[in-house]
This record gives structure tokens, sequence and C-alpha cells, in this order.
């Protein structure tokens, strides 16, 4: 069974916006690109090869292999992402993987939440 996450964000910032920042971010990691466009962004990331050679547990995070799926949705003023990260290893058991898959998946939210601005409204006024 896929190891996968799922979040739904509000973002600040154009589809075009998101889709350069995106493609920026993930192909700084190594990325190729599925799809790539101001309504979609798939991506793969890592190695389904050297994670089945060496095994999970002597891969660094970094070359375990997932998919990351952007769905964005503009609206006046806001743009909704529909973000999913999927392992990509396919058939198999991911023995000793889990907690290395998860920390990485959260880890590449965290990155692309920071990197988007998630949920970043404007500063409040300063007091009078």
């Amino acid at each position: 069974m896929p190891i996968s996450d799922t979040r739904k964000w509000k973002v600040y910032k154009s589809a075009n916006e998101i889709l350069s920042i995106t493609q920026t971010l993930l192909s700084a990691k190594g990325a190729t690109f599925l799809e790539a466009n101001n309504r979609r962004i798939e991506a793969t990331l890592g190695s389904e090869g050297k994670t089945r050679v060496l095994g999970g547990l002597f891969v660094s995070k970094n070359t375990l292999p997932i998919k990351v799926i952007l769905v964005i949705n503009e609206f006046a003023g806001v743009t909704e992402v529909d973000v999913s990260i999927v392992d990509n290893l396919g058939f198999g058991a991911r023995t000793g993987m889990v907690g290395k898959y998860k920390d990485y998946i959260q880890s590449l939210f965290n990155e692309l939440a920071n990197t988007l601005q998630v949920d970043n409204l404007p500063p409040p006024p300063p007091p009078p």
C-alpha cells in the first residue's frame, strides 16, 4: 500500500507564480516533470532503482522515490492548491521505510508551504 499524504492550501499568488516557484524548487531537487502547467504540476523525485538495490534503510530520504502532484485552481484574489505527495516505489513491501517516507513527505510539505507562503495574509497595520 502506498504511503501518501494530501494538503489543501490557499495561496495569495497567481497560478503562473505558483507554477514558476514550484518548478524552481522541485528542479533544484532533481525532479522530472511529467506535467507542468498553470492548472497541474506532476513531478517525480528520487530513485526507485537505487532504493530497491540498496534498500530503503540504507538510502537517504532524498533518494526515496516519490511523486508530487499539485492541482491549482485560481479564484479572485486567492488560489487553491491541492497537493498530494505519494511514494513512487511501485509494487513491494515498504518494510523499514514508512517512518522515513513520512518524515520526507512532511519535510517536502513544509518546504513547499514556506516557499509558496501558504495562508500568508498581509501583516496587520501597526497599532495607533
